[in-house]
């Protein structure tokens, strides 16, 4: 049992509108095509994450979700004024979390579509109320500025992309520290997903290893392993989640491969084994 933390499915065009502004429109990517990627190497269950480009039109999201009862849960994306019978349609689908971003005005990384993190205060009691999680897109140099929030926050919260700062920078700067520090209070989990928008070393992304074994030597208990999968790029080429499975699994000693692949999104997401 291999529980994929991070993918996407993008419907054909004429399907299901993008927003207006969005950086780019990628190509469709259905379930099947994830199954038919990741099945093989032993992923059994997948967590799929509303993209940018969808904004908070989680239809999608919630189609996707009802064609493989169990197997899968969801992260949608909430405007500020969604109402309480909203919520439940999306947590009785399986939505577990929301997705917010938070990037300095301008940066390219957050283009039309994501919800802003100044949302989170005024969203926090209601996603309390719903037992749903924040999942966070955003740079960990900017992590010292939210890290109260976060900590007094009450719920999970869930930090996309290993942080998603520049890998040349390594594990020693402030955003992998403040990473570090939430990491011990418990309650907050990290993706190790994403390595190729954290690095352009590919295939093998060698500068992402250290930040990597920092954040298992960290909290391997809090940490989930995500493929990223179809790997929505705006350009540049795009990598194999296959070869991103062999990273991990070449860069985690074998003792803890289980829980991150396993033990801990069966916990985080409310998975059960097959």
């Amino acid at each position: 049992m291999i529980i994929d933390c991070h993918f996407h499915v993008v419907a054909p065009a004429d399907d299901s509108p993008m927003v207006a502004g969005r950086s780019y429109t990628p190509e469709p990517a259905s379930l099947d095509d994830w199954k038919a990627t990741l099945e093989p190497v032993g992923v059994t269950h997948g967590v799929v994450v509303q993209p940018s480009f969808y904004g908070t039109d989680n239809r999608v999201l919630l189609r996707t979700l009802g064609q493989t009862p169990n197997r899968l849960v969801g992260v949608a994306a909430v405007d500020i004024d969604v109402d309480d019978a909203a919520l439940n349609r999306l947590t009785a689908a399986g939505v577990k979390g929301v997705r917010m971003a938070h990037f300095e005005e301008g940066d390219p990384r957050c283009g039309g579509g994501f919800v802003r993190f100044s949302a989170f205060q005024q969203l926090l009691q209601r996603l309390r109320d719903h037992n749903l999680h924040l999942q966070l897109f955003t740079d960990s140099r900017l992590l010292p500025g939210i890290a109260d929030q976060l900590a007094n926050a009450d719920i999970s919260i869930v930090i996309d992309h290993m942080g998603r700062a520049p890998a040349d920078l390594g594990p020693d700067h402030d955003g992998i520290r403040a990473m570090r520090g939430l990491l011990s209070l418990g309650q907050v989990w990290i993706k190790l997903s994403g390595i190729a928008n954290l690095s352009n070393q590919a295939p093998e992304f060698a500068n992402v290893r250290s930040i990597h074994e920092s954040l298992i030597d960290a909290r391997p208990d809090r940490l989930i392993w995500g493929s990223d999968w179809p790997h929505t790029k705006p350009y540049g080429q795009k990598p194999s989640a296959l070869q991103l499975l062999r990273l991990f699994q070449s860069w985690t000693p074998k003792n803890f491969q289980p829980r991150i692949l396993k033990d801990n999104p069966a916990k985080l997401y409310g998975f059960a084994e097959p």
